[in-house]
């Protein structure tokens, strides 16, 4: 695992805050990887991430509580009655690591992107 700040594995990663996160291996003899990145008008962005060296993979901007290990950051947002929250990301499949990929340079493009 990469994340947008350079930070490698498991400790570095999980539940710090960045706007993108890659996680890259060997699948069937291939090299693999997947990235997923936050867009910029979503809540909390750079968003925490839920990220494990066993395979899971998340967006987490609610998961503060366990984060910080601080019962008074629970990570709750309020969404007043009538109104909704939209919270966008984008997944990339990709061959490669992060490197090969160019996952920094396709997260500037997306977020350039109209």
């Amino acid at each position: 695992m990469l994340n947008s700040e350079g930070k490698v594995g498991e400790e570095a990663i999980w539940g710090k805050r960045a706007d993108w996160v890659d996680y890259s291996g060997v699948v069937a003899g291939e090299d693999l990887g997947i990235a997923i990145f936050d867009n910029p008008a979503n809540i909390k962005h750079p968003t925490y991430w839920h990220a494990r060296d066993y395979g899971l993979f998340a967006a987490n901007p609610f998961g503060e509580h366990d984060f910080y290990k601080d019962p008074k950051r629970d990570g709750s947002v309020t969404i007043s009655q009538g109104q909704s929250l939209t919270l966008r990301y984008r997944v990339l499949i990709h061959h490669g690591d992060a490197g090969e990929a160019h996952i920094a340079e396709a997260y500037h493009q997306y977020t350039e992107s109209k």
